[in-house]
């Protein structure tokens, strides 16, 4: 990562490359960690993370890193690498330059302009598509965040209740982001998708197909109904709304309502973009998916070949599978 080093212009970060080692043993890394979190906290602790932590993969995780700012640095926002590697902000900036490498497989990502869109993908056909990119905290209020294990005093873990419940926390914080986004200023003349990554805010339990149901469509979980013939006919739950973790309602459905037509549709993963890295396990754990808007006024007219797709039409629900691997075009 020697040009975002560079540019970030901190000669302590220099120092601090591959310091950490697996030899040194759990408690020595724990431990140096934390000083080196305490004299740096201005920077994100993932980023320290990978900067500090020499192991197998670290190399070609970097390299990519490198890669990737080389190849689309034109096209992301002035000062990236101090974006990068800003406090908190890791996640998110780190999932545009994931969204810059993926999507150009199916266009070319072009230079925006100051206003506007995260990044803008140039279709075979000339489409401009406009993209923004989000990665949401986790809600300020510590009741409206999703369960996560507790592994610092035991490597095993237990619970238990509804699935609804246990996802809650991620619906509010996904359709907070969207509905951010949504308002955002944008052409009013060309595609505009939204790109979510709810990695930060994912507990105990997270489904993505579950997530995307809800939030976008209103649909839940499998229905059976028993008929008069004694045949059985699947289908799925339909709710317009959901019920806060402590109390209240908050709408879902986003791609029933009109009001969110000029939304083409959306890109979504709950997967740690460094996961999505060529070869890394968020590919075969859920991957990508992309979700068009039925009712949006501009459609997109290219394929995403490496997402999934989920099609909700007046056909019917349909999960789609990813057509081929992600090939990356940067390393």
């Amino acid at each position: 990562v020697d040009s975002i080093l560079k540019s970030i212009n901190d000669p302590g970060l220099h120092a601090l490359v591959g310091c950490i080692t697996m030899s040194m043993g759990k408690e020595k890394i724990a431990a140096r960690f934390k000083e080196i979190q305490s004299q740096y906290p201005q920077y994100d602790k993932t980023f320290l993370w990978l900067l500090t932590y020499s192991r197998e993969h670290s190399p070609d995780t970097q390299r990519y890193i490198e890669a990737n700012y080389k190849k689309f640095h034109q096209c992301l926002d002035s000062g990236f690498p101090q974006k990068l590697s800003a406090s908190n902000r890791f996640e998110s900036r780190m999932w545009e330059m994931i969204m810059c490498d993926t999507l150009s497989a199916s266009g070319k990502i072009i230079p925006k302009s100051a206003t506007g869109a995260d990044l803008i993908l140039e279709t075979p056909k000339g489409q401009h598509v406009q993209i923004e990119a989000v990665a949401p905290d986790e809600a300020e209020d510590e009741s409206l965040r999703a369960e996560r294990p507790d592994y610092s005093k035991d490597n095993m873990f237990t619970s238990g209740g509804n699935i609804e419940d246990m996802e809650n926390p991620i619906l509010l914080r996904c359709t907070h982001a969207f509905d951010q986004k949504a308002k955002k200023a944008y052409s009013k003349d060309e595609p505009f998708i939204i790109a979510i990554n709810t990695s930060k805010v994912v507990g105990t339990i997270s489904l993505d197909d579950f997530i995307i149901r809800r939030v976008l469509l209103g649909l839940g979980c499998v229905t059976i109904t028993l008929k008069p013939d004694g045949s059985h006919q699947t289908g799925l739950q339909q709710k317009s709304d959901l019920k806060k973790p402590n109390g209240g309602n908050f709408p879902v459905a986003r791609f029933r309502d009109p009001n969110y037509k000029h939304v083409s549709g959306v890109i979504y993963t709950s997967q740690s973009s460094i996961g999505l890295i060529p070869g890394g396990w968020g590919w075969t754990n859920s991957g990508i998916f992309y979700v068009p808007n039925p009712m949006a006024t501009h459609k997109v007219d290219v394929d995403f070949d490496f997402f999934k797709t989920i099609v909700c039409d007046e056909e019917a629900y349909r999960e789609i599978p990813a057509k081929r691997d992600f090939v990356s075009g940067v390393i």
